[in-house]
């Protein structure tokens, strides 16, 4: 049970929302200067494209590309508000736009806010937002240089996800999700607001937050994202931007100190059976990580007018694109801080310098900028596809702990790290045309401190004739040379500390998709070689005081030998009638399990009916199961907030138990929402998403999603 020290401790640091609505009242101020700058730019940006473009806005057409009409149709005296809304990501350097459902769709809409996410592939520590890692290896991204947003995911969007819109009237999605009590669970809010200034120009903004207390103790997550964007489609000239600002916080509990509170929990009568109650080994133990990134693409086209036919006012130009020159400005600056008030007893095998707390702050931010010239694709039938070069530059600074001799006696300080990389690049692409597509992408760097990192990445599909339909198969590959995270050569703090030589990791991958809407079927084969393979390693020793206990040393490693990983996922959808069985089943293989550990089969079911109730509401009520292979799973590591390879003299294996949800989901009109039975069979007490981490136990989950209109 818990005392009133524990729960005045909880109260103190910031479990309360009004502590927490502090942090984000803290960054109101940027964040509304970028509103103002996002709101005056529809004046701006007119008055610069009237001088651009003249008379020549063929996009102010009706029926133009973006399906932009008339805001209003008269039926009698009253006012039908369209509602259509397009939604799309843009390329981090070209600027290239791929569109993306907007999130409105209700189908697995119960799944969204799981952290191990909607098909269950995700290692996790059980609570929203918290750190996760993909089992399926073929998911997993590329580190990201400031690595420890890369467990973040679930919550953190980099560039390549953050999607812009464009709608013919104001669009607003409000959405509210929760589970468990007061003392247990989470509370998600997230609200999305978009609007059209002209048929051109879009802004809007973003306030996703999310509130998990969490089932075990000391496992709470507080994260905070104010987002704002705008775009302009022009003729000539176009832009997207944005700027975030998150703010994320969660509680390090270090995971639970007995597996038998889980798995033999009869063994235990002193506990009062609440999951809450379970012994952790770490308390008032915080990481926290906060950062800012702007993003700036903009991009002038060259080209001629063409005279076509027009309606009855006769003939219309249309500007057709030959080049364009393209400019990408990106800054970013992160913060962690790795901050422990209590410090328990053979948990950490070495304290590299002794402090009464531990605040372990390491800082990192970035400038980029990059220059290119694009021959577009299509502009005359000999441009069968597009040509885009660029050059650009990266500046970065580093700042974290280093150890100085001052007047000759060791000492501790802050000190800054600066490097900067000089790069260049290119793409071949083609996106029209109804067979075929495909891009060739290619980035170089050749001066700075990775001179040398390659990444060469290829796509390709085709479209033919199957069944009276079409079917599709795609081709994927790359090549990659590229070093390390900075932090994962050099990093210091109380108990992790190394400067480790690590050298470039070289992959190759070839990828085949095999896709038939038809049979409603997908098949992924995968093969990649990994050489110089880069990890995390617990590598600490048995404890003198408490044998068969071993305390925590996280080192960086790499493996010299090469590692080939092999994989294949089938995705089938089956259905009778209203009767629907979806299935997402994964197999992999590696040649080197103790380094690269990887379940052999991965299983995603869900079995529902899918039928209207009074032919307005869209109803789902089914149940799915999650299931993986007992395997050699990563552990966390809180003193990095990173998954690494577990202690090889204390492993332990999780898998091999299914977790199994029902659920009834529903779609009216313009609002979602689903009632959820999780983890049905929580009584068979043997269900891990990592190690010393355990599946939230049985609950019921809700969740709501309402948009609005005009």
């Amino acid at each position: 049970m818990k005392n009133l020290h524990d729960i005045t401790m909880r109260n103190d640091c910031w479990y309360l929302p009004v502590n927490r609505i502090f942090h984000f009242l803290k960054s109101l101020p940027l964040t509304f200067c970028f509103l103002l700058f996002t709101l005056s730019l529809p004046v701006e940006a007119q008055r610069i494209v009237r001088e651009l473009e003249a008379n020549t806005d063929n996009m102010m057409m009706p029926n133009d590309s973006l399906g932009m009409g008339e805001d209003e149709d008269k039926k009698g005296d009253k006012k039908i508000v369209p509602n259509d809304i397009r939604a799309w990501v843009v390329d981090e350097i070209y600027g290239n736009m791929t569109d993306v459902p907007v999130d409105t769709l209700h189908h697995q809409y119960q799944n969204s806010q799981l952290p191990e996410g909607v098909n269950g592939h995700y290692n996790t520590l059980g609570n929203l937002g918290s750190p996760r890692m993909s089992r399926i290896y073929m998911e997993r991204p590329d580190m990201m240089e400031f690595m420890f947003l890369t467990p973040m995911d679930q919550f953190f969007r980099t560039t390549d996800l953050f999607p812009f819109y464009n709608t013919k009237s104001p669009f607003m999605n409000i959405a509210y999700n929760f589970c468990g009590s007061k003392e247990t669970g989470y509370d998600h809010v997230r609200a999305t607001y978009t609007n059209n200034a002209n048929k051109r120009m879009n802004f809007g903004g973003l306030f996703d937050y999310i509130y998990g207390q969490g089932y075990y103790d000391s496992q709470s997550t507080g994260f905070m994202n104010a987002s704002a964007w705008a775009s302009y489609l022009g003729s000539k000239y176009c832009f997207h931007t944005y700027y975030q600002h998150n703010f994320m916080k969660m509680a390090e509990n270090g995971g639970i100190t007995d597996e038998t509170y889980i798995t033999a929990p009869e063994t235990h009568r002193t506990t009062t059976g609440s999951s809450n109650d379970i012994p952790v080994y770490l308390r008032n133990t915080w990481n926290r990580q906060e950062n800012d990134i702007f993003f700036y693409n903009h991009h002038y086209n060259l080209g001629y007018y063409k005279v076509e036919p027009g309606d009855t006012t006769g003939t219309h130009r249309t500007f057709v694109t030959v080049s364009r020159i393209f400019h990408t400005f990106k800054y970013s600056k992160f913060m962690r801080n790795y901050r422990q008030y209590t410090t328990p007893q053979d948990y950490y095998t070495y304290t590299y310098f002794r402090a009464d707390s531990t605040e372990d702050r390491v800082r990192h931010s970035a400038i980029k900028n990059t220059v290119g010239l694009s021959l577009c694709e299509g502009f005359n039938k000999w441009a069968a596809f597009g040509i885009n070069v660029y050059v650009g530059h990266e500046y970065r600074t580093y700042n974290m702990l280093d150890s100085v001799l001052i007047d000759g006696n060791a000492a501790f300080e802050k000190r800054d790290h600066k490097e900067h990389d000089l790069f260049l690049g290119g793409q071949i692409i083609r996106t029209q045309g109804e067979k075929l597509h495909f891009n060739l992408n290619a980035n170089f760097v050749f001066a700075g401190a990775n001179v040398g990192d390659l990444a060469i990445s290829g796509h390709a599909e085709f479209n033919f004739p199957f069944l009276k339909d079409s079917a599709q198969v795609a081709l994927n590959g790359f090549i990659k040379n590229l070093a390390p995270s900075h932090f994962v050569s050099t990093y210091h703090s109380h108990y992790s500390w190394w400067n480790f030589d690590a050298s470039k990791e070289w992959k190759t991958r070839i990828e085949a998709v095999l896709t038939s809407k038809k049979t409603k079927t997908t098949l992924t084969a995968a093969i990649e070689n990994v050489k110089n393979y880069t990890y995390f390693q617990d590598n600490g020793l048995e404890s003198t005081q408490n044998p068969g206990h071993y305390t925590h040393n996280v080192q960086p490693m790499q493996e010299s030998n090469m590692i080939q990983i092999f994989s294949i996922n089938l995705l089938q959808n089956f259905r009778l009638g209203i009767l629907h069985l979806d299935n997402d089943i994964t197999y992999q293989a590696t040649t080197h399990k103790s380094v690269l550990p990887l379940p052999a089969l991965s299983l995603y079911h869900n079995l529902y009916l899918d039928f209207r109730i009074a032919k307005v509401l869209h109803t789902e009520i089914g149940a799915d199961l999650k299931y993986f292979t007992k395997y050699d799973a990563p552990d966390y590591a809180p003193t990095i907030g990173m998954f690494c390879n577990q202690n090889p003299n204390n492993i332990i294996k999780i898998g091999g138990f299914p977790i199994i949800s029902a659920y009834a989901n529903f779609d009216l009109k313009k609002v979602r929402f689903y009632i959820q039975y999780y983890h049905a069979n929580a009584g068979t007490n043997r269900y891990f998403w990592a190690p010393g981490y355990p599946a939230s136990p049985t609950g019921l989950h809700f969740g709501l999603s309402w948009n609005f209109y005009d």
